[in-house]
């Protein structure tokens, strides 16, 4: 890689700061040293089809990986009873047509096993149908 070409000094800094929310300080370069020998068949591949070095193609897979973090979401289920369970997804149900399971779990945050069962008891008693 030419002179010109290589990585701005700053960039793993801002990538350690991304994660860590720090103000990025200025340095020289940040090395970290990887054991890549269980990868290595990978990213030669990846080498070879993107047609950049090893260096480039793992800081592409950085900057890849990043954006896929910042849209990932964390759920917390939260501890109901099976009673109020059902008492919030009657009510989150009433006026929709159609709805997911995973929808209600998430919407609700409830455990998905706990809204099956609950539907499971709701369609039995007509109050749903499953489709």
């Amino acid at each position: 890689m030419k002179r010109s070409e290589a990585v701005p000094a700053n960039f793993y800094t801002d990538i350690y700061n991304l994660y860590n929310e720090e103000i990025p300080v200025k340095t020289e370069r940040l090395v970290y040293p990887v054991d890549l020998t269980c990868s290595l068949k990978d990213l030669n591949a990846i080498t070879e089809k993107l047609r950049v070095s090893k260096a480039e193609a793992i800081r592409e897979a950085i900057k890849h990986y990043a954006e896929y973090a910042r849209g990932l979401e964390v759920i917390t289920y939260r501890e109901v009873s099976k009673k109020q369970a059902r008492k919030e997804i009657e009510r989150y149900l009433k006026g929709k047509d159609r709805v997911w399971t995973d929808e209600i779990s998430d919407a609700l945050r409830i455990d998905s096993g706990l809204v099956n069962d609950v539907l499971l008891e709701l369609w039995k008693g007509g109050w749903v149908e499953p489709k």
